[in-house]
């Protein structure tokens, strides 16, 4: 698992076999950061959204919105080093060649040793960067709270190119404008959404926009690209799934409904159906050629959690504590493993462990 939901594209889900029982293998304690909010105090903790690990020969790297990057041994837990920020590492790390980059809402992209922990180079994003970085055909590409998505050299952090998304200036909150989801990437084309309500289609060669699509309202949820369609999903302004046609130029094939209180999970594709978690504490299976609802699944508390499927499987976390196992194709709960706290994070499995961690400081591994 190198990226945020595996791949460019968005479509990589992880490894089974998933345990008939799970249970917990080892968790780990976090560091909390302390600091303020609008002039009062606040304790961050834990991974944020989307705070999906990346796992790699025998290593879990993951951020906290304690502002640490960590390096764990996925087999003991051991903490094999650990990396400390001006502010909260709320995205995914991206690996490439031995090394980690991630942004983080003290408005830097880093380059991180994967080795060491050691920063290679920093670059400012001008705004917080909770997008999930991409590398993709040797670029690598990032969007960020300042509009902007960019595509740099991994080597050096020089940014070859820069396009601007909109979804800041008068009006827009600090803190959650610009573009938060993270960009997919697949045949030469980034797709990113915005807090204005607009899902981009841009050249990843040179960063012209080549298309654009209403999504209505603020679009946290990353986009997960196919061969023929986009998916993604806007917040309660206009709380919707949405695909579109990439041949098309982005016209719109159907929207979903069924929610009405927002979306900030990314829909997951396998086998034609789309998963995705609402704010209205249910997981959704939708016909992925028709928009029509499968199934869904009844939490009864917010899923900010990215689905992932595995084996048949569909894994993720909620609001209400509990980290969830379904059938696909029936939306049957198999699993609710209670963890401590909330879990907004998007679950990383290899080889049929699961790790994640919650808004409340602990990260765990799980199989």
């Amino acid at each position: 698992m190198l990226m945020f939901r595996g791949n460019p594209s968005h479509t990589f889900y992880g490894t089974g076999p998933i345990s008939a029982d799970p249970k917990v293998l080892w968790s780990h304690r976090m560091t909390d950061f302390h600091t303020t909010l609008r002039g009062k105090p606040i304790v961050w903790k834990g991974t944020g959204w989307t705070g999906q690990a990346v796992v790699h020969e025998g290593y879990v790297f993951v951020g906290s919105v304690g502002r640490s990057l960590y390096a764990f041994e996925s087999e003991t837990g051991r903490v094999r080093w650990r990396l400390e920020a001006g502010r909260m590492f709320k995205s995914s790390a991206c690996f490439y060649q031995n090394r980690l980059y991630i942004g983080s809402t003290d408005n830097f992209l880093r380059c991180v040793n994967a080795r060491t922990g050691q920063v290679i180079w920093a670059t400012n994003m001008g705004a917080d960067c909770d997008s999930s970085p991409c590398v993709y055909n040797d670029k690598l590409y990032v969007c960020g709270e300042s509009g902007h998505a960019r595509c740099l050299n991994p080597r050096t952090g020089q940014v070859y190119w820069e396009t601007n998304l909109g979804g800041t200036g008068r009006g827009t909150p600090p803190g959650s404008n610009g573009v938060e989801s993270s960009p997919a990437l697949r045949d030469g084309e980034l797709y990113a959404s915005s807090y204005a309500g607009e899902l981009f289609c841009v050249g990843a060669r040179r960063g012209k926009v080549l298309w654009r699509a209403k999504t209505h309202d603020d679009t946290d949820a990353s986009a997960v690209v196919t061969e023929d369609f986009v998916y993604t999903a806007a917040e309660d302004g206009a709380s919707k799934l949405y695909c579109f046609d990439r041949q098309g130029r982005g016209r719109l094939r159907w929207s979903f409904a069924a929610n009405k209180k927002g979306y900030w999970s990314t829909p997951a594709y396998k086998q034609g159906s789309v998963y995705i978690g609402g704010q209205d504490g249910r997981l959704y299976a939708v016909d992925a050629q028709t928009g029509r609802g499968k199934w869904a699944f009844d939490a009864k508390a917010p899923i900010w959690s990215s689905p992932v499927w595995v084996d048949d499987k569909v894994i993720f976390g909620s609001y209400d504590t509990h980290l969830y196992i379904l059938d696909a194709r029936t939306g049957r709960q198999l699993t609710a493993l209670k963890l401590h706290g909330r879990c907004i994070s998007t679950p990383a499995v290899i080889d049929g462990k699961i790790y994640v961690g919650t808004a409340t400081g602990y990260f765990y591994c799980i199989g």
